[in-house]
């Protein structure tokens, strides 16, 4: 799966609103990070923009063309900052797509940039009636050039949206397209999440994503099914017992959607640099131990993913007992677990010893050892705020809450279940997993992002 990330919304909305105007045709260029480019696409992140000016552009017989010193000024950009590149014209009336007099423009453009950039990814985009068509092209271990279609094409920000998502009409989903909404819902369709943990907490989700219209799912887990996961596990019955989670997981969201396109794969593992996480568009841990929790947040940093951590716990050992669960959406620029202090690193550091060295604590009193308790009312209750943020999220009906927390028995003064949201602070400028959101930020700001060039 290839991808194409606006992780600031701000540079979408800038060339959206260029593209957008009815006068003639209208030019933008995205200067690219690579992500990663693996042999099912490149994943690219946006890292600045450049709006072409109307008088930088001139029609002729057979098309528009740009002046030479915009040209030259975005190859030699390119060239100066290692960056690649994705070109953006606008058509007036949609379906987007490339009409015959673009495809005989990039032939020779595709060309020149694929040798300007030494390797890098080239990428040309239509816009038309608020929806988006891209391509990729890039050279093989063979010198010769591959195209492929950018499988999604992404904006993080107050809604996340999936900007070439097709509506589709499904019978199944009537219910809920008032609510979402025809885009919401297309994106649902469209978009790949990856579930890490698919037990008492993550069958909920995946049952769930389901439900939804999520087709394009990934379960992570290398757990069988055990009989004491029957009280809380929602997609496993006694049949189950001894097979693996993601099996029976994804046998139970085929049932609620047999289009569903649901891949599984294993757990993280310490070393581990889990490239099926790279070309997701949405990671959701579901994991009980600060080791794989923090596996995860680093991956999310590198790969500029969102990710959204689901937690629940309870401390029989305390009088009032405690059970609460929390969620929390993480996004590139924003603080990661680790500025949010929601990482141990004492347990992060057992989960990196091998199963003799954590049997040798357990012996000195480091670790019980035991499992803690889990009933399947707390699980469903804080998978379902989680649901809830994204579908807002998604919809845009209002940004999502960052942080949730989940109290299932209160306080003398106000006795119940609460789920209230918490005040998020910035990024920690010292964070030492995503050097404090901004300073990456600020490192690549843009000089003439979102202004127009002008002779």
């Amino acid at each position: 799966m290839s991808t194409l990330k606006f992780t600031d919304s701000d540079h979408w909305q800038g060339i959206e609103r260029h593209l957008a105007q009815v006068s003639g045709a209208r030019f933008a260029f995205a200067y690219t990070r690579t992500i990663s480019n693996t042999a099912a696409g490149p994943v690219l992140e946006v890292v600045e923009t450049l709006l072409v000016d109307e008088l930088d552009t001139t029609r002729g017989i057979d098309g528009w063309y740009l002046s030479d010193q915009v040209l030259d000024h975005v190859h030699n950009h390119a060239l100066a900052t290692g960056y690649g590149i994705v070109e953006f014209h606008n058509h007036h009336h949609g379906p987007p797509g490339f009409s015959h007099l673009d495809e005989d423009a990039l032939a020779p453009t595709v060309d020149y940039c694929l040798k300007l950039l030494g390797g890098r990814p080239y990428g040309a985009a239509v816009w038309a009636d608020g929806a988006v068509h891209a391509d990729w092209w890039r050279l093989n271990g063979h010198g010769r050039v591959e195209r492929g279609q950018f499988s999604t094409l992404t904006v993080l920000g107050d809604q996340l949206r999936v900007l070439n998502a097709t509506p589709t009409a499904e019978e199944r989903l009537a219910r809920q397209v008032p609510l979402l909404g025809t885009r919401a819902q297309a994106a649902i369709a469209t978009m790949r999440v990856a579930v890490v943990g698919v037990g008492g907490v993550g069958s909920h989700l995946a049952q769930g994503l389901a439900y939804l219209g999520l087709r394009n799912v990934l379960l992570m887990d290398d757990d069988l099914v055990e009989i004491t996961n029957l009280n809380r596990m929602v997609t496993a019955g006694y049949a189950d017992i001894g097979q693996p989670k993601t099996a029976v997981t994804r046998k139970r969201m085929r049932a609620i959607d047999p289009l569903g396109a649901v891949a599984t794969a294993g757990g993280l593992t310490v070393t581990g640099e889990h490239p099926e996480l790279d070309d997701v568009d949405l990671i959701i841990g579901c994991v009980d131990n600060d080791g794989p929790r923090n596996r995860l947040n680093q991956i999310a940093v590198r790969t500029r993913t969102p990710y959204i951590d689901i937690a629940t716990g309870v401390d029989d050992a305390t009088e009032p007992f405690a059970l609460g669960g929390r969620v929390i959406l993480t996004a590139p620029h924003g603080p990661c677990l680790t500025c949010l202090g929601e990482l141990d690193a004492a347990e992060i550091a057992r989960w990196a010893k091998t199963a003799d060295q954590r049997e040798l604590d357990r012996l000195h009193g480091y670790g019980s050892g035991s499992k803690n308790p889990s009933v399947v009312y707390l699980n469903g209750l804080t998978v379902n705020a989680a649901l809830t943020e994204l579908a807002a999220w998604l919809s845009g009906a209002r940004p999502p809450a960052q942080w949730l927390d989940i109290d299932l028995i209160g306080d003398p003064s106000r006795p119940g279940t609460q789920v209230d949201p918490r005040q998020v602070a910035g990024p920690d400028p010292g964070c030492i997993t995503c050097a404090g959101g901004n300073r990456w930020r600020e490192a690549h700001r843009p000089q003439q992002a979102g202004a127009e060039l002008s002779q």
